[in-house]
């Protein structure tokens, strides 16, 4: 018990020192050495400098891992261990968090779903957990919150950016609608900020944070993320006045019984994978990203060629762009980009070469007439259950849209096996 503490210290020790020689690194490097010709400013060269030392940081605090030396006990390929409750409650207590994790037959239920039916989520969760769990961090550490807040996404939605619930929540944090706006996500035509990783984040902190200032207890808070203060309220009256989260649970939203001790459970499962013969599923090459401000409307096209990538990419870390364009707005538009792209941006921002070229880049991509009519054009074979609304979720288009282009072909609100459809991601 007591080893298994200390090798936590001495781990955390070791980045801290790591941390520290590489930031008086980095400040040596961009004071010292003299600077080379590139484009940007003297400012930002240096801050690349510093930042280029920020990346070999991340890579050596968030190493890439394989199954086989994470599997330390020897566990065969398909081996589910199972442990005694004791075993779960230890290790649940020998993590330190500011969240209390209490173990009981709930939450041991919740671990074995995890652990055991749902084990290939866990995998990948473990996986998108590399890119997500340090952005949450940052905004965690400077608003002030527990850490453990983290394994809330999980169990709201899998860590999936773009996941949109039966009934309309969407994003990491699952925010309504009217949720969101009150906490300052903005849902439009063009931008859905609910998708948004940095703006969703903050706006799940505010939340957080309001809700402690009522029941000055997380668990509670976590109680009324899923359920909303007045069911909270409500149960905690019928309990006698009881805001202990266990002793109102029975008078809590069916829903919401099990929302506290899956999130345990997550925390769990996701501290212990090995330990469960659970390991990250075969990484995606997620890159350090960044923010930066663009203030004027283009179309996602000719930013990824000027910044020599696809709008694949742009996309895949801007879900809360909605079509094909970065909007105008007076208070400029926040692109979330991979650290190189991002620096590129900043440092062009207000060159006017940068529109330059992006129209020189942008008239290279229109030379073929029919692409520029018909752009992204994609022919989408129906499979078998398939429906409207699902192969419109895939594309991130409306029902009516697929309607649109497809008429004479979609009759009604069905489709067909086999039956191909037009699709135009870009347009939507």
């Amino acid at each position: 018990m007591f080893g298994f503490k200390s090798k936590i210290v001495r781990m955390v020790n070791k980045k801290a020192v790591i941390l520290f020689y590489v930031i008086l690194f980095s400040i040596f490097a961009a004071t010292a050495q003299p600077l080379t010709q590139g484009f940007g400013s003297e400012y930002q060269i240096k801050l690349a400098k510093i930042d280029s030392n920020t990346l070999l940081l991340r890579n050596k605090l968030y190493p890439k891992t394989d199954a086989g030396s994470l599997n330390v006990y020897g566990f065969e390929p398909n081996e589910i261990p199972v442990y005694s409750d004791s075993t779960y409650a230890l290790r649940l207590s020998l993590l330190e968090m500011e969240i209390p994790m209490e173990y009981n037959q709930q939450v041991r239920a919740y671990i074995d779903l995890y652990a055991n039916r749902r084990r290939n989520l866990i995998s990948k969760v473990l996986s998108t957990s590399k890119l997500y769990f340090p952005i949450f961090e940052e905004v965690f550490d400077r608003e002030n919150v527990p850490m453990e807040f983290k394994y809330l996404a999980v169990i709201e939605s899998a860590l999936n950016q773009r996941a949109i619930s039966p009934v309309g929540a969407a994003g990491l944090w699952q925010f309504m609608s009217p949720t969101g706006r009150m906490y300052g996500l903005k849902t439009d035509n063009y931008i859905d900020d609910r998708k948004d990783i940095i703006k969703s984040t903050e706006a799940a902190v505010k939340y957080f944070k309001n809700s402690y200032h009522l029941y000055n207890d997380w668990l509670l808070v976590i109680a009324s993320y899923n359920c909303g203060p007045g069911n909270v309220n409500k149960a905690i009256r019928r309990a006698g006045g009881s805001k202990n989260i266990w002793q109102i649970m029975p008078y809590l939203p069916k829903e919401t019984r099990g929302y506290v001790p899956a999130f345990i459970a997550a925390a769990y499962v996701m501290n212990y994978a090995s330990e469960h013969n659970i390991y990250p599923a075969e990484e995606e090459p997620y890159f350090h990203l960044d923010t930066v401000m663009v203030d004027n409307k283009m179309s996602i096209e000719k930013l990824a060629l000027a910044l020599g990538t696809s709008a694949e990419e742009i996309k895949q870390y801007n879900p809360s762009l909605k079509r094909g364009v970065i909007p105008f707005n007076t208070e400029g538009t926040v692109l979330t980009l991979p650290y190189h792209h991002a620096v590129k941006v900043a440092s062009l921002r207000h060159d006017t070469s940068f529109n330059n070229k992006l129209d020189e880049n942008l008239l290279a991509m229109n030379r073929n007439v029919q692409n520029m009519q018909h752009p992204d054009k994609v022919i989408y074979k129906v499979k078998s259950g398939d429906y409207l609304a699902k192969i419109a979720k895939k594309y991130d288009v409306s029902v009516a849209e697929l309607k649109k282009w497809n008429k004479g072909i979609i009759k009604g609100n069905k489709v067909s096996k086999g039956q191909k459809i037009k699709i135009y991601p870009n347009r939507a």
